[in-house]
């Protein structure tokens, strides 16, 4: 497994909330990839509780490509810290996407708050947030946190060959 990941992480760029912005992203192009893991670097503020979920989205339409619900929100720690989920079906990815964290209860104080880079570290992508509107807003040249984990696509058919033939111990 490899890991794509902007982990310039020095700065609160927001906190997702009932009724302010309720996903926040990273814009970004992924090709030709399994995503297996997501990752970000967010808090708990206050005594939020809800259900916090990652996702991937396509740009195009903002349709859901996979998603995991990492937990409740009050499970979250205080200080920022990275929180990964593992997707249980996998999807290969091949598109300009939006990797996001999703949380819409709390309230102002009690909130999940999502960090990064209050610049643009990674050329040809962009921190978004989603609002009430509901529309996704670039607030600035601001790059998110994120970790995402990928492997190769099983081979058509199920797959064998060599290496699981020597894995089995069969060769």
């Amino acid at each position: 497994m490899e890991v794509e990941e902007q982990t310039s992480v020095g700065e609160v760029l927001c906190g997702l909330r009932n009724m302010s912005y309720t996903r926040a992203a990273q814009r970004l192009t992924i090709s030709d990839r399994r995503v297996t893991k997501l990752a970000f670097y967010i808090r708990r503020q206050g005594s939020a509780t809800g259900t916090v979920t990652f996702t991937i989205r396509k740009v195009s339409d903002d349709s859901l490509i996979n998603s995991k619900e990492w937990g409740d929100a009050g499970d979250l720690p205080t200080g920022l810290a990275w929180q990964e989920a593992e997707f249980d079906a996998p999807v290969s990815v091949n598109e300009e996407v939006r990797i996001s964290v999703e949380f819409s209860s709390g309230s102002s104080g009690n909130d999940v708050q999502v960090a990064g880079a209050v610049s643009d570290v990674k050329g040809g992508e962009y921190f978004q947030w989603y609002t009430a509107a509901p529309v996704w807003a670039t607030p600035a040249a601001w790059d998110f946190g994120y970790k995402y984990t990928y492997g190769e696509e099983a081979p058509a058919g199920g797959g064998g060959g060599p290496a699981s033939l020597v894995a089995a111990g069969i060769i």
